[in-house]
């Protein structure tokens, strides 16, 4: 019976890419919403965000079988964290997107209380996922591209705990522009390194 190479899948740098490009539409959304003299619906910065975060959880996801190997408990943990985090996301996402129908509700407790699960939730599965990258040499630009994240995230929490919850969100007019280029940072280092995959299984089998 023939043995069969399987090839690493670049899915979590395809997610990566994705969330990069969302996150920068995001950022232009946020900027023509704030300068533009046209009332914006908020549906124009929050479903390019939801979409680009959600991407980033699902390749913050797909990357667990990638690292896995290298701190089984931290991988576990940040896997454990991007789902909570995308189950966070998706209520809020269903949530958003029915207030601008019914009616703009998004200032309320529950809302508040989504974002906080989902901030510490994300900064969670960032931080487990980028100390398994940086404990390797080989890996250290994507977790490098992956603490940028967590820095951004926590001077949020940061700024929102000591001058109110609705001023630290309001940081994401400056931060999600550095989120999706570390998005697409990451994206160009996990291609990197399934190309440098491929290419060593390629010299094996010759």
């Amino acid at each position: 019976m023939q043995n069969v190479q399987y090839t690493p899948t670049s899915w979590d740098a395809r997610f990566f890419l994705i969330a990069g490009g969302f996150m920068l539409i995001n950022t232009l959304c946020l900027w023509a919403r704030h300068f533009s003299g046209y009332q914006l619906s908020i549906l124009w910065p929050a479903i390019p965000a939801i979409i680009g975060l959600a991407s980033s959880v699902l390749g913050l996801y797909k990357l667990h079988p990638r690292i896995a190997s290298r701190a089984p408990t931290l991988a576990k943990w940040g896997a454990g964290f991007a789902l909570a985090a995308l189950l966070a996301l998706s209520i809020g996402a269903c949530w958003v997107i029915a207030s601008a129908v019914l009616g703009d509700a998004t200032r309320g407790v529950g809302m508040q209380a989504l974002i906080g699960v989902f901030m510490v939730a994300m900064v969670g599965a960032f931080i487990c996922n980028a100390l398994v990258c940086l404990r390797d040499s080989a890996s250290r630009t994507l977790g490098m591209a992956l603490s940028v994240p967590v820095a951004c995230w926590g001077v949020m929490i940061l700024v929102g705990v000591i001058s109110g919850p609705e001023v630290g969100l309001s940081l994401d007019f400056y931060t999600n522009g550095l989120l999706g280029t570390a998005f697409l940072t990451a994206s160009v280092a996990l291609k990197k390194r399934t190309g440098e995959t491929c290419s060593d299984m390629h010299n094996a089998e010759a």
